[in-house]
């Protein structure tokens, strides 16, 4: 009799320990097939799509005041490229260093948003690091690219004054473009040792020179592009004739000043309201209403 009810509480405990094993094995399967599924979903190829695509907007951290709007969908950029993306990891905080945005914008409102930063090479969405087809990666280098080509055409480069006077050095031409409207005249340095002191070339050059003043003028700082060459810099202009002038028939009674990164009033130190027109030039602060 105690032989019989050993054996049997040896089968009910066999038999509990092979329910408890295959209830944990069942635990285990649905818990992979849970990851399995979420790793998947997670890291499918997503194809960007081109159709009813509308506009393309193109920003950086560099430069936080420029957005530039691709309307021209047919370029060749995107010609025969296959588009795909997926995530690999969640992001915690914003891309590291400095980085691009680009917004696709659809005609049904939907909005696809990449990050890319160049200096490590990553792509990113708003909350995930992601992996791309080399088609996609080389479209937003493109894009990238002709971003830069607007910010080149509309900023100046922030160089010190030690480096801009060397380019824009005593007798040297440069052309000065007005970053509020936009319109151009020639200068010619003829002094000036911690900033440049500068006199419109003609007469002509003079005429629009005081139309950017309104037809008058004013010490009033002004942000400007020097162009010399193939430099572009970021400076500041006043718009009052002073001193002394050497260039004949260019009807402008003396000469004005040009101030770079650095440079200082005749009285030394360095003028603030200079230095912001300066960081305007250079796409490090906005325009503000003209």
């Amino acid at each position: 009799m105690k032989v019989k009810q050993c054996l049997s509480a040896e089968k009910n405990l066999l038999i509990r320990k092979n329910t408890c094993r295959l209830l944990l094995l069942g635990i285990l399967l649905a818990t992979f097939l849970w990851l399995y599924r979420s790793f998947y979903t997670e890291r499918a190829w997503t194809s960007l799509t081109l159709e009813g695509l509308q506009e393309i907007q193109i920003s950086s951290t560099e430069y936080p005041y420029f957005l530039y709007h691709m309307h021209d969908l047919q370029s060749p950029i995107f010609t025969n490229k296959k588009l795909l993306y997926k995530t690999t990891l969640s992001l915690i905080d914003k891309p590291p260093h400095d980085y691009y945005n680009f917004a696709f914008l659809y005609e049904d409102q939907q909005k696809i948003l990449f990050q890319y930063s160049p200096t490590i090479n990553e792509v990113y969405d708003i909350k995930n690091k992601l992996e791309t087809s080399s088609d996609l990666k080389e479209v937003l280098l493109d894009l990238a690219a002709l971003y830069r080509q607007e910010i080149d055409k509309t900023y100046g480069a922030l160089l010190v004054w030690e480096e801009a006077e060397k380019i824009f050095s005593i007798d040297t031409t440069a052309k000065i473009t007005d970053i509020y409207t936009r319109a151009s005249f020639y200068v010619q340095r003829k002094d000036g040792v911690d900033h440049a002191d500068v006199q419109p070339l003609t007469a002509n050059d003079t005429a629009i020179m005081k139309k950017i003043y309104g037809n008058q003028w004013s010490w009033e700082r002004k942000g400007i592009i020097v162009e010399v060459g193939d430099y572009r810099m970021a400076a500041s202009m006043n718009g009052m004739p002073h001193g002394a002038g050497s260039i004949e028939g260019n009807n402008f009674p003396g000469h004005f000043c040009i101030h770079f990164l650095g440079s200082t009033i005749h009285g030394g130190g360095m003028d603030i309201r200079h230095h912001r027109e300066i960081l305007k030039a250079a796409g490090k602060l906005p325009l503000d209403d003209y």
